[in-house]
C-alpha cells in the first residue's frame, strides 16, 4: 500500500513541474518510478547497499524531493537500510526525520508508520535501551487490529518478558491467540508465536507450562526431524531450556542434539578470542547464581551482531548486562568460516557473572607510557581501544594504510602495535607488524619504555622457539637495563613461573633487583608484584619469616592480594581421560566451558563454577568436576584465605580429546 502511494507521489511531483514536453530517458537510465521500485525490492531482499544507492539517486531530483511527503517516505525507507549497513545513527535520524510527516498523513501511511516504529524499537533493543524499545513498539501497536497487531505484540514480548510484571506473557499470549484464530496463518507461523509465548512463560518462572507449549509448538513444526531452519532451532533450543528446568536432563540433551548445536563437521565451535563476562556486584546487580542464555549472530569478520537475551530470570537489568558483554566478543574470521551459515545466524551460550576483577598486566606501565608518548606525537586515540577486536581490526588496517601513505611513522607505529596485539589477526600478520613496530620505534628514537613495549610483544611471539631467552636478551641491552621501568618489567616477566613450569633458578635475585630499582616509588605496582612473588618463593622454601616480611612490604591485605595480585601458574590439570561425559559422547556433542574457582595457598581449587558454556548445560557438571583436579603453584598468605579468587580456566570437550 505505502509503496503504491509513494509511487503516486513521485508521479504527482513530476506532474507538478512546469508543463513542457519531457525528453525521453536516455537508454539505460531508470525513471524515478523504476528507481523507487529497485530501491524497495533491494531493501526487501536485504541488499541494502543497492537500495541506498537507488534512494540517493532519487534524492538528486530536487523537484521531486521538494515534496515533504516524498522526502519523508524516502527518509524512512532509506533509514531502514542505513541502519542495516552499520550506519545506525544516520539511519535512525532519517527515520525520525520522516516519521512525523508520514504520521500526520493519517491512515494512508499507517503501514509505513508502523514499520518505522518497529524499526526504531528494534534499533533501541539492539542498543540495549529496552525502555525506548518498549515505547516504540507500543506506538507501533497503537490503533492496530487483527493480524496487524502480531508483529508489535511479539516484539513487545521480547523486551518486556524480563520485567516480571506479566506484560511479556500477556503480549505473547495475545499474539498467539490472534495467529491461532487467523486461517491465513499455517501451523508453522502459529508455532512461531507459540514459541515466543512459551519463552515468556519460562522467564516468568512457569517452566512446566512453557514445556507443554513448546512441545505443542514442535509438533506443529513437524516434530524432531533432521531438517532444521531458524524456527526449528529456536523452538528446540527453548525446549532444551524448559526440559532442563523441569529436571528432564535426557530430553534437554536430545532437543539440543536436534538443533545441531555442538555438531559441526569441519571443526568444533571455538571460544571467542576476546570474551569478557559481566562482573557480579552492585555495578550490574548480578549475583553469582544468576544465569542467562544469550543468542547472537556472527558477522564474517568475527564480530557479534543481533544479540538477544533468551532466558534471564533475574530480570531486565540482568538480561541487558549479559547481552552487552556478548556484543563485545570477537572470533577470528577463520573460525567463523568453519561455522555453518545457520549457526552464524543463531548461536546460544550459557552465561554467569564473574566474581573476579581483571588483573592488570605486568606490561601495563609500559603500555601507558607508550600511549602518553603517542599522544605527545600528535597521534590521537582512534577509538579502537574500546571496540571488540573483530570490529577494531579493519579500522587498525585502514589507519595503518593511511599512515603509510602519509609516511607518518608515529601513526604507523600506533596502528602496527594495535593490530599486532589484536586477537583476531592472523599469527603471521601479527608477527610481521610487531617486528615493523620495533623497527619504527628505533627509527623514531622513541623513549626506552616505548621501544621496550614493542620489543616485549615481539619476544612473546617468539616464546615457543626461544623461551625466556628473548626477554633476557632484551634485559642485557644497556638502554633497557638502565631504564627503571623497563628493567623492572623485564626482570618480573623473566622471574614469573609459567604454564606447567617453575620460575628460573635466579628468580629471587631478579625479584630483589626489582624491589631495589631506583627511580620507582616504593608502592609502584611492579615493586608490589615483586614483593608478593618473593613471599611465595620464601614460603616454598619453608622460610615463613622471610615470606611474612616480604608480604608486609606489599601493603596489601590478604583479600586485596587475592583479587589484585599475581595469578598462580598451572602445575597440573589432573587426569582428563574420563572427563568427557558419556551422555554427551553418546549424542556426539562437542563444546567448551569456562570455569571460575578460587585457588588455595597450597595450589588446590575450591568452589568451581561455570561462567560460560557452549552448548548450554551439556558439559557443566563435567567441567566443574575436572576443575577440582587442577593444581597451581603455591602462594603465601599471612592468614587463612585463598591465594587467588575467581581464577578462570577454559576446558574444551572435543570428542576423543577433552582438555584445556
Amino acid at each position: 500500500m505505502s509503496s503504491m502511494i509513494l509511487a503516486l507521489l513521485l508521479a504527482g511531483a513530476q506532474q507538478a513541474a512546469p508543463q513542457q514536453t519531457a525528453p525521453k530517458p536516455a537508454t539505460g537510465t531508470p525513471t524515478l518510478q523504476q528507481l523507487f521500485d529497485q530501491a524497495t525490492k533491494a531493501a526487501a531482499d536485504g541488499q541494502c547497499e543497492a537500495a541506498v544507492q537507488a534512494f540517493e539517486q532519487i534524492e538528486k531530483n530536487a523537484k521531486v524531493m521538494a515534496d515533504a511527503t516524498v522526502r519523508a517516505a524516502v527518509d524512512v525507507r532509506k533509514g531502514y537500510c542505513l541502519a542495516q549497513l552499520e550506519r545506525s545513527e544516520e539511519g535512525q535520524a532519517a527515520i525520525r526525520r520522516g516519521l512525523p510527516v508520514l504520521a500526520a498523513k493519517g491512515r494512508g501511511f499507517a503501514d509505513e508508520v508502523q514499520q518505522a516504529h518497529l524499526a526504531l524499537g528494534k534499533f533501541a533493543m539492539l542498543d540495549f535501551d529496552y525502555a525506548t524499545a518498549i515505547a516504540e513498539y507500543r506506538l507501533a501497536l497503537e490503533g492496530t487490529t487483527g493480524s496487524d497487531r502480531i508483529r508489535p505484540l511479539m516484539a513487545l514480548s521480547q523486551v518486556a518478558m524480563f520485567d516480571q510484571d506479566g506484560e511479556g506473557v500477556r503480549y505473547a499470549a495475545e499474539a498467539y491467540r490472534i495467529a491461532s484464530a487467523d486461517p491465513g496463518f499455517d501451523k508453522r507461523a502459529k508455532a512461531v508465536a507459540q514459541t515466543q509465548y512459551a519463552r515468556a512463560l519460562l522467564n516468568a518462572g512457569r517452566a512446566p507450562e512453557a514445556y507443554a507449549e513448546l512441545k505443542d509448538s514442535l509438533r506443529k513444526q513437524g516434530g524432531l526431524t533432521l531438517k532444521v531452519g531458524v524456527a526449528d532451532v529456536t523452538t528446540r533450543s527453548d525446549l532444551a531450556i524448559a526440559a532442563w528446568l523441569n529436571n528432564d536432563k535426557d530430553k534437554a540433551f536430545e532437543y539440543l542434539a536436534y538443533t545441531g548445536a555442538g555438531h559441526f563437521e569441519k571443526s568444533p565451535f571455538e571460544r571467542a578470542r576476546d570474551m569478557s563476562l559481566p562482573p557480579c556486584g552492585e555495578a550490574t546487580g548480578l549475583k553469582p547464581g544468576d544465569i542467562a542464555i544469550v543468542q547472537f549472530s556472527l558477522a564474517e569478520d568475527g564480530h557479534v551482531e543481533g544479540v538477544l537475551p533468551i532466558y534471564a530470570p533475574a530480570g531486565r537489568n540482568a538480561a541487558i548486562a549479559f547481552a552487552r558483554e556478548v556484543a563485545g566478543w570477537s572470533w577470528t574470521p577463520e573460525d567463523v568460516r568453519n561455522i555453518p551459515p545457520l549457526f552464524r545466524y543463531t548461536t546460544r551460550v550459557e552465561l554467569r557473572c564473574t566474581t573476579g576483577a581483571e588483573r592488570p598486566a605486568l606490561t601495563l606501565p609500559l603500555a601507558t607510557a607508550t600511549a602518553d608518548w603517542l599522544q605527545g606525537k600528535g597521534v590521537v586515540d582512534a577509538g579502537w581501544q574500546a571496540m571488540p577486536d573483530a570490529k577494531a581490526a579493519p579500522l587498525q588496517r585502514a589507519a595503518l594504510a593511511a599512515a603509510r601513505s602519509k609516511k607518518d611513522s608515529a601513526a604507523m607505529f600506533a596502528a602496527a602495535v594495535g593490530l599486532g596485539g589484536n586477537s583476531v589477526a592472523a599469527e603471521g600478520e601479527r608477527k610481521a607488524l610487531i617486528a615493523e613496530a620495533v623497527q619504527l620505534g628505533d627509527t623514531l628514537a622513541a623513549p626506552a619504555p616505548v621501544r621496550a613495549y614493542a620489543a616485549i610483544m615481539k619476544a612473546r611471539t617468539e616464546r615457543t622457539t626461544r623461551g625466556a631467552g628473548a626477554l633476557r636478551a632484551l634485559l642485557a641491552r644497556p638502554d633497557f637495563q638502565t631504564d627503571p621501568l623497563v628493567s623492572a618489567t623485564l626482570r618480573l616477566l623473566i622471574a614469573m613461573p609459567g604454564y606447567r613450569a617453575g620460575g628460573p633458578s635466579d628468580a629471587d635475585g631478579l625479584l630483589s633487583a626489582v624491589v631495589e630499582t631506583p627511580g620507582l616509588p616504593e608502592r609502584h605496582p611492579l615493586k608490589v608484584a615483586a614483593w608478593l612473588q618473593r613471599a611465595n618463593l620464601a614460603a616454598s622454601k619453608n622460610d615463613l619469616d622471610a615470606a611474612r616480611h616480604a608480604f608486609e612490604q606489599t601493603g596489601l591485605t590478604s583479600r586485596q592480594c587475592a583479587l589484585l595480585g599475581l595469578k598462580p601458574a598451572v602445575r597440573s590439570t589432573g587426569d582428563l581421560s574420563n572427563a568427557f561425559p558419556q551422555s554427551a559422547q553418546r549424542l556426539g556433542f562437542e563444546g567448551w566451558v569456562r570455569t571460575e574457582f578460587d585457588v588455595t595457598t597450597d595450589g588446590k581449587t575450591i568452589a568451581p563454577r561455570v561462567v560460560s558454556a557452549y552448548p548450554a548445560f551439556v558439559f557443566d557438571s563435567a567441567a566443574e568436576a575436572t576443575a577440582k583436579g587442577f593444581r597451581y603453584t603455591s602462594s603465601y598468605r599471612p592468614e587463612d584465605g585463598v591465594a587467588c579468587t575467581a581464577q578462570g580456566a577454559p576446558i574444551s570437550f572435543h570428542l576423543g580429546r577433552p582438555g584445556r
